[in-house]
C-alpha cells in the first residue's frame, strides 16, 4: 500500500487538499531579483502550475498576478513559494491569499467542475 509520501518515479506523491483545474491564464510574477511573464498551466485553491520564462529555483519566494478574465482585475497573490521546477515550468504554493482572492479561485474551480469541462478555462483573448 502507498503512503501520502511514497517515492513515486523520483518524485514523492503528496495527496492535493484541493482540486486542480486546467487553465490557460496569462500571469506576471515578482521576486526580490526577477520579473517574470508565464502561463498558468494549472489552478487550485493552494497552488498552480506555471510555465514561465525564467528559470527558477526551489524555495524562491513570489508575488504573483493572474489575468483571470479580460475586464476584471487580475488575481493577486501576494505570497507564494516555488515548490519544484522543471525547467521553465515550475509548481507554486500559495502562502498568503486575501479571503476574495479564495473566492475567486473557488468559483472558478466549482463552474469548472459543475460543468464537466475538460479544456483548459482560458483568458480572453490570449496573448501573445
Amino acid at each position: 500500500m502507498k503512503t501520502a509520501r511514497e517515492k513515486v518515479h523520483g518524485r514523492k506523491f503528496v495527496l492535493r487538499p484541493y482540486r486542480r483545474i486546467p487553465t490557460w491564464y496569462n500571469s506576471y510574477y515578482l521576486s526580490g531579483s526577477v520579473i517574470g511573464k508565464g502561463v498558468v498551466m494549472n489552478l487550485s485553491r493552494s497552488g498552480m502550475r506555471v510555465l514561465g520564462d525564467h528559470n527558477l529555483q526551489p524555495g524562491t519566494e513570489l508575488s504573483v498576478r493572474v489575468c483571470l478574465e479580460e475586464h476584471s482585475p487580475p488575481l493577486e497573490i501576494s505570497h507564494a513559494s516555488v515548490q519544484w521546477v522543471d525547467q521553465y515550468e515550475f509548481g507554486l504554493k500559495i502562502n498568503h491569499l486575501t479571503s476574495g482572492a479564495a473566492h475567486r479561485i473557488t468559483r472558478l474551480v466549482n463552474e469548472h467542475i459543475s460543468t464537466g469541462l475538460n479544456q483548459p478555462r482560458r483568458e480572453s483573448p490570449p496573448f501573445a
